[in-house]
């Protein structure tokens, strides 16, 4: 199998690529989430009408009270209470109706996002894999702040080279503020990939961006590895990659090893491009990543029928998913060379 670097060695290409895919395949795309995307459609419909009745209750109320019997103030009162039960109702059924859709959606893109990358995309809805997100995250020491609280949403999976799963993470913390209150603060949102190796990394190898280590989201990332003594921070032969991206070690020729020149030119690409803080951890056969991704929708998706929204959605999910097999790929691709 080819590496994804020579078929799609950058994003323009991979956005061609999609384009023509999506082009191909929209109809059975449309016709394979039309029935539900109509349900979500009537469920909002319906949501709206109720809302707007429900109002309309209300102001009636406000403007009979004191003016007719008590007995016309309490069929009012009750119709209220009934109307209102409805718009609950309806609305609770277009937020299920809404989440349905979205696996939908997902599970139909999954043949596009396949031939795009070719290599075989799985998808799987996130109650089946939460809990073991967690202690993925836990176990890559990536997210080392106590009291976060994690969100994780869809799941998708890689076949080819390597076995790679990449899982939609949003984790957050309730921080104090000065007047006894607290307010909930985003620390990340994202991908979060965690792939197999085909060899065992003889050390704990972990990388971050200048930004991150002097205080975004994990403020105690470093100091705690660099507490340990047995993760020291590690010098690379090249000025550039320091400058911006950090690594740490507990064994420093290992960490050269697996830090190719290829890896760190494509890595460092990447943080050119978009400067956002990423972090990076070799565990043994393990390679873990955050990867940043504004645009992930945590629970929802598109219901838009226009291929430039649908494009916008899928986006937020296969560009991630490129750029860590392309990452990944160039760390396999070393180790069978040496």
């Amino acid at each position: 199998m080819d590496r994804i670097k020579q078929q799609i060695p950058n994003i323009d290409i991979l956005r061609q690529r999609f384009d023509a895919v999506l082009q191909s395949s929209y109809g059975d795309f449309i016709s394979s989430t039309h029935v539900r995307r109509e349900v979500v459609i009537g469920s909002r419909r319906y949501a709206l009408v109720a809302g707007l009745f429900a109002i309309a209750i209300l102001f009636s109320l406000y403007f009979i009270e004191g003016k007719h019997s008590s007995l016309v103030w309490n069929v009012f009162v009750v119709c209220a209470i009934l109307w209102l039960l409805v718009v609950l109702v309806s609305a609770r059924r277009w937020f299920t109706d809404s989440k349905l859709l979205a696996k939908e959606i997902n599970m139909a893109l999954m043949p596009i996002v396949s031939t795009t990358l070719n290599r075989t995309v799985m998808y799987t809805y996130d109650v089946d894999h939460r809990e073991e997100t967690k202690q993925l995250l836990s176990a890559s020491s990536l997210m080392t702040v106590e009291g976060i609280e994690i969100i994780s949403d869809d799941m998708l999976t890689t076949f080819g080279t390597t076995e790679l799963s990449l899982r939609e993470l949003v984790v957050t913390k309730q921080q104090s503020r000065q007047n006894n209150s607290s307010e909930t603060v985003e620390l990340f949102k994202g991908a979060f990939i965690v792939a197999k190796l085909p060899f065992t990394h003889s050390a704990e190898t972990y990388i971050s961006t200048e930004n991150d280590r002097v205080g975004f989201a994990h403020l105690t990332f470093w100091s705690d590895l660099l507490g340990q003594h047995r993760v020291q921070e590690t010098v690379l032969e090249w000025n550039d990659f320091e400058k911006k991206l950090h690594v740490a070690s507990t064994d420093p020729v290992a960490a050269r090893e697996i830090l190719t020149p290829e890896f760190m030119s494509d890595l460092y690409v990447w943080w050119q491009e978009h400067k956002l803080n990423i972090r990076i951890a070799f565990k043994g056969d393990t390679f873990f990543m955050l990867l940043p991704e504004v645009s992930i929708k945590v629970g929802f998706s598109t219901s838009s029928t226009k291929p430039k929204h649908i494009r916008e959605y899928a986006c937020s999910l296969i560009r991630p998913l490129w750029r860590s097999l392309l990452l990944v790929e160039d760390i396999i691709g070393r180790k069978d060379v040496l």
